[in-house]
């Protein structure tokens, strides 16, 4: 089934190339003050370019995509080569384009900067004079708003600064003007920030940054020398992000506040059921362990933070493991930023949580019991169960990294925890256990989450599992059309007219669908790739299932996805990455 996130996040590529194209041309004030008629010549070398990008994508994609990166190209050349002729200028970005994009198979594909083929062409027919800007405080503006761009490749950009501030120490030349003339600014905050033909890797960003910053403002009398210089990143670049199969570790890294308002204390009962079971005086010490188990079992007690695996399986894992030390750990994080049930429980249950603790610790002799939650606000447990406030980040929730988080151990990525001696429970699948034991209730009711994605709000909702989907959201938000189910906010799908409620259902939600672009020009920006708590390349992944080459994604472990949605939420060009993962990793 194709999950996704149901929220987005509103930055774009369109986005971040436009106020590029607004940088550049504040970089063309002194020029255009000087000769106002170069207006008219930089956006005739836009048009030109937009024309030709939008031709190129209709033959490639049989569609129009954004081309403001085509426009970002042209203003680079007509701010760096205002000097040649204007035919001159439109040689050099067709040069740019077929050569330093199309060739390598269209935008975010390319492995050196298009602006840089296009502008050594143009140094080898014409001359440009060098420095490439005049030293003016005309340039402050542009100088000052590009430092911004050093967010998205700052190693780089960074080293080339230094290195050139230390030639032009040495050179005893060193100042405002001479910065300005030089573009120690435009070259490390512009060019050597492009995320496609710049590394991420701090290290060899930094390292090739000072050696390109130090040799161009060394040999600056040759106007070429910079643009070889660029090159030498661009192809640093790629063999150090070539060799790169693997980013980083599972670790949670996005901060996602909660989406919807809501009132604490309030929830829906869809049950129907109206007597309230008296809880039976039953003494734990006289319920044997393998007892216990049975009944959790027999009452079909199952994983309610989404995974919906049996639970006794779990408790069985724990006990029959050889690790000494045993740990109990109760989920109470709520980390997908959609749900709101979970702070319910915790708020209005903590004696039943607490006597179902008890039952666990009659089963399995806990070295320790933790309460892992990103707020103690209003809780109300008892002092042996250690509470833990972790970090607001998204997903702290996921097993292993919640493991990491409170016993501050790392587990392998083969590893099982229940085997490991460490039994991870969600709050609620605690709650039942409780209802199974002094209730003799069956897990076949639950509180989930109904949301409106429109106006932003959400109850917590009482239902029973195979109740259906619509007659739930009808309940709750009566005159809303079309509805999403699933794990949460981050993990959801198209839910069917007729589709019923299992055990994998936390969430449903009526709202737009989110309205996923899937456009192919990535702009290696790597937004998916930082915020992977698996730590996958994701986009070379998704890249290979777009191909068909599905055999090919094996070497980047995509097995290891823990179906987050993280990628999909921070992909810039609008793609569902998260599906196409999911694709690799059940192949």
């Amino acid at each position: 089934m194709n999950t996704f996130p149901l929220i987005r996040i509103k930055w774009s590529n369109e986005h971040g190339m436009a106020a590029l194209l607004l940088v550049l041309m504040l970089y063309h004030i002194p020029l255009w003050l000087d000769n106002p008629a170069g207006i008219f010549n930089a956006l005739l070398l836009m048009a030109f370019t937009l024309v030709l990008d939008a031709i190129a994508n209709l033959l490639k994609y049989k569609r129009l995509w954004c081309c403001v990166s085509a426009a970002v190209t042209a203003a680079i050349i007509s701010l760096l080569t205002s000097v040649i002729p204007l035919w001159g200028q439109m040689v050099g970005l067709a040069t740019a384009l077929v050569f330093g994009k199309y060739i390598w198979g269209g935008t975010g594909k390319n492995k050196i900067n298009p602006a840089m083929v296009g502008l050594l062409f143009i140094l080898i027919f014409w001359k440009v004079p060098y420095p490439y800007f005049a030293s003016s405080y005309w340039l402050l503006p542009a100088a000052v708003l590009g430092l911004l761009f050093l967010k998205i490749r700052p190693f780089a950009g960074i080293g080339f600064i230094i290195g050139a501030l230390v030639v032009l120490l040495l050179k005893q030349n060193f100042n405002f003007g001479s910065i300005l003339s030089n573009g120690v600014l435009f070259w490390s905050c512009i060019i050597l920030t492009d995320p496609v033909t710049v590394t991420k890797n701090r290290w060899v960003g930094f390292l090739s940054g000072i050696l390109a910053g130090f040799i161009a403002l060394y040999l600056s009398h040759n106007a070429w020398i910079i643009v070889v210089m660029v090159f030498a990143v661009n192809l640093i670049s790629f063999a150090a992000e070539t060799s790169v199969t693997t980013y980083r570790g599972l670790k949670a890294k996005c901060k996602m506040p909660k989406v919807f308002s809501y009132e604490k204390d309030k929830y829906l009962d869809l049950t129907g059921v109206n007597i309230k079971a008296e809880e039976a005086e039953i003494g734990i010490e006289e319920l044997s362990a393998e007892e216990i188990i049975n009944s959790i079992k027999h009452l079909k007690v199952y994983g309610m933070g989404g995974a919906a695996f049996p639970t006794y399986k779990k408790i069985v894992s724990v006990r029959s493991g050889t690790e000494k030390k045993k740990y109990l750990i109760i989920n109470g994080v709520e980390c997908d930023p959609g749900l709101i049930h979970d702070e319910y429980i915790l708020h209005n249950y903590p004696e039943e949580i607490g006597k179902a603790i008890e039952i666990l610790g009659h089963c399995i002799d806990f070295n320790s019991i933790h309460l892992a939650v990103k707020s103690e606000e209003g809780l109300n447990f008892k002092k042996d169960i250690l509470v833990h406030k972790v970090a607001n980040l998204y997903p702290t929730g996921a097993e292993k990294i919640l493991i990491k988080e409170v016993l501050n151990l790392t587990l392998r990525k083969e590893q099982i925890p229940a085997e490991s001696g460490i039994l991870v429970l969600n709050v609620q699948t605690v709650y039942s256990i409780y209802k199974a034991i002094y209730l003799n209730c069956p897990a076949d009711t639950r509180f989930l989450t109904v949301a409106n994605l429109r106006d932003k709000t959400a109850q917590v909702v009482k239902v029973r599992l195979g109740m259906k989907l619509q007659d739930i959201m009808t309940a709750v938000y009566p005159q809303e059309l079309g509805f999403f189910a699933g794990g949460g906010l981050m993990q959801a799908h198209s839910a069917a007219e007729d589709a019923v409620l299992d055990p994998s259902i936390n969430f449903i939600a009526t709202g737009a669908f989110p309205k996923y672009k899937e456009s192919p020009q990535c702009s290696q920006c790597g937004n998916c790739i930082s915020n992977c708590p698996a730590g996958l390349m994701v986009n070379r992944i998704a890249d290979l299932v777009d191909q068909g080459k599905l055999q090919d994604t094996l070497k980047y472990n995509p097995n290891e996805c823990i179906s987050c949605g993280s990628c999909s939420y921070f992909c810039l060009a609008g793609r569902n990455l998260a599906a196409k993962v999911k694709a690799a990793k059940k192949y």
